[in-house]
């Protein structure tokens, strides 16, 4: 045992826990979607934001795992197709969560006022914005571009970087099929308050 397979290890922990994040904070937005009342809709949003918390842990621990690994390979190293995708895909997920993160505030504090008047009242009907709703199944697919550029390893920075496009370009589409339909009637207040 090593310090570099140490940290190999911790790499690949630090995936287990993204991916389990992901299904808690899926598994909360599916909830929160099907909430009858405003209290049970916080609620599953505050699980949401508490369980969100974990992304960044992830990315600095997979950032920092990853730079011994690539530092102990030596400085060359740093230019590898794998390396760069793999630090472009760590921006894009950082950038990304920001943007959901200051969005989810948003919708906490909408929710947070709409229980502290009527907790039991029904849940009005919040359309989010497409990228909203797009978002967390395409940050699945850069993560995926990137575990797949991260095991097959290839020195070209253009085709790794393909991988990612690939992997972006393949989850926008499926977000894009599955978005919800637009709800009849809805005010474009109500649209406007789910941003």
């Amino acid at each position: 045992m090593d310090a570099y397979h140490i940290a190999l290890f911790l790499h690949v922990v630090t995936l287990i826990v993204a991916a389990s994040a992901t299904a808690v904070t899926k598994l909360a937005v599916g909830r929160r979607i099907r909430a009858r009342t405003v209290r049970e809709a916080l609620e599953w949003h505050e699980l949401l934001v508490t369980t969100s918390k974990l992304f960044p842990i992830c990315l600095a621990a997979f950032l920092a795992t990853g730079a011994y690994m690539v530092s102990v390979a030596g400085a060359r190293a740093w230019s590898a197709g794998f390396v760069v995708a793999g630090l472009v895909g760590i921006t894009l997920l950082f950038g990304s969560g920001i943007y959901l993160g200051v969005k989810a505030k948003g919708l906490g504090q909408l929710l947070s006022s709409l229980a502290s008047k009527a907790p039991d009242a029904a849940v009005p009907s919040l359309v989010p914005p497409p990228l909203v709703a797009m978002l967390p199944i395409v940050n699945t697919g850069i993560a995926l571009a990137v575990v797949f550029d991260m095991v097959t390893k290839p020195a070209n920075v253009v085709v790794a970087l393909g991988v990612i496009a690939a992997g972006i370009g393949a989850s926008a589409f499926i977000a894009w099929r599955q978005r919800p339909p637009a709800v009849a009637g809805s005010s474009q207040s109500d649209r406007r308050a789910a941003a």
